[in-house]
């Protein structure tokens, strides 16, 4: 009796994104995290906050094409073909998709880490996809 094996297939597994967490030295309620992102890239951070605190998310240089979002805490992050992060979640006001947000301030309204997606805007027709520096700063109070 002879038995045939099938070749087992590799699965493809949908690995996340980095996420760098946004962490504060002993005694500060502040975190500055520098970053660096081709036309078009994202990068996701997240911080863990309390309901009640007062969060402060800022990006810089104010010429640069970086701007970012914040996620309430049951957002998911997925990873798309490309690559890329996705988020799928609810924003905070003011800080949503269509707000370009270079700075925001708002209060935290439940426990959890809040995801912070950075997107670098598109480049002009013809541009080269140069790096675009920024720095991420956050504080809590």
């Amino acid at each position: 009796m002879a038995i045939s094996v099938a070749p087992l297939q590799a699965q493809s597994v949908n690995t996340l994104p980095a996420v760098t967490t946004v962490t504060f030295a002993a005694g500060s309620n502040s975190s500055t995290v520098p970053g660096q992102l081709a036309t078009g890239g994202r990068a996701v951070y997240y911080v863990l906050a309390k309901a009640g605190q007062t969060m402060n998310v800022s990006i810089a240089p104010a010429a640069s094409s970086a701007t970012f979002q914040v996620f309430n805490p049951d957002a998911t992050l997925e990873k798309a073909a490309d690559g890329m992060a996705i988020v799928n979640g609810r924003t905070l006001p003011d800080a949503g998709p269509t707000d370009n947000a270079k700075a925001w301030i708002g209060a935290i309204p439940r426990d959890g880490n809040y995801l912070i997606l950075v997107t670098a805007g598109p480049g002009t027709p013809g541009s080269a996809a140069a790096p675009n520096p920024y720095s991420l700063t956050v504080s809590l109070q």
